[in-house]
């Protein structure tokens, strides 16, 4: 069986979404509640997890501008094999450092703004903290 994965609303008067970028690839066996994408709109950058556990097929590309409720990927729940959930779970391992790697250089930002040098720090930052 499979499961859309659909643009949620980022909030009112919002019609449409760019799609930032994917955390997971075509054919990636995802656990429900992993998040799978990030969305940016005009007020906000959000994720979007995975509502089920299965292997997942995309269905848009980074940059794409999508209207909010379109679906984005499908989920087909099943069981992974060996393979899939020991890739799973180094993914879902990755992601609490990259929201904590997030916040620290969020804070750092508010503190000394002048001390990050490296605009991929301060791009990162401004992504994820509107």
């Amino acid at each position: 069986m499979a499961i859309e994965v659909k643009v949620p609303s980022p909030g009112e008067s919002i019609n449409e979404v760019q799609l930032a970028n994917w955390l997971v690839e075509e054919g990636d066996y995802v656990e429900k509640d992993q998040d799978i994408a990030e969305i940016d709109s005009d007020k906000a950058t959000l994720s979007i997890a995975a509502s089920e556990s299965g292997t997942i097929s995309l269905k848009a590309k980074e940059g794409d501008i999508i209207e909010v409720g379109s679906v984005i990927a499908l989920i087909q729940v099943g069981e992974a094999n060996s393979e899939q959930k020991a890739k799973a779970a180094e993914g879902k391992d990755k992601q609490p450092k990259r929201k904590a790697l997030i916040r620290k250089l969020s804070r750092a930002s508010q503190a000394k703004p002048k001390h990050l040098k490296n605009r991929n720090q301060k791009r990162l930052i401004s992504r994820n903290t509107s």
